[in-house]
């Protein structure tokens, strides 16, 4: 499948400390202070596989958000960092914002089928930390967005 992909090099801004969960994921929190010379292109790619859990999405429409912007090759101070201060890990698909019809469905998955439209949520949560199961999982310790 074609896709616009986004890489960038990690390269930690001189004084910045890596958060132990940069460390851990290999994420940046704040991707200004991380990552520099962003480079775009529209690459073919591996169409993804699916978890148990998980379903594969047929994207019919995907649309540019102020947030994508920021991450263009364009868009860098003046030492080439990325203004982009989200997170993210690269390299990344960009497209956060998009509905489309399930094509496939894992064996876990109950509430959906073949051929039902869908949206998705961008933020994804793990549902396993302290945080995620009393009910907050904006605090979640492995959280990752769709897209970023």
């Amino acid at each position: 499948m074609k896709a616009l992909l986004v890489d960038a090099e990690w390269k930690p801004k001189k004084g910045y400390e890596l958060t132990p969960f940069e460390k851990r994921t290999g994420r940046a929190v704040h991707a200004n202070n991380i990552y520099r010379n962003p480079v775009m292109e529209i690459k073919e790619v591996k169409d993804p596989s699916i978890k148990p859990d998980e379903v594969l999405i047929e994207v019919k429409v995907c649309d540019i958000c102020g947030s994508d912007v920021h991450l263009l090759p364009e868009q860098v101070d003046e030492e080439g960092y990325t203004i982009y201060a989200g997170m993210t890990k690269f390299p990344v698909v960009l497209g956060h914002e998009f509905s489309g019809n399930v094509v496939e469905v894992g064996k876990e998955v109950k509430d959906l089928k073949v051929g039902d439209p869908v949206t998705s949520e961008e933020m994804v949560w793990c549902g396993k930390c302290n945080s995620c199961r009393n009910g907050f999982p904006n605090h979640c310790l492995d959280i990752h967005e769709i897209g970023f």
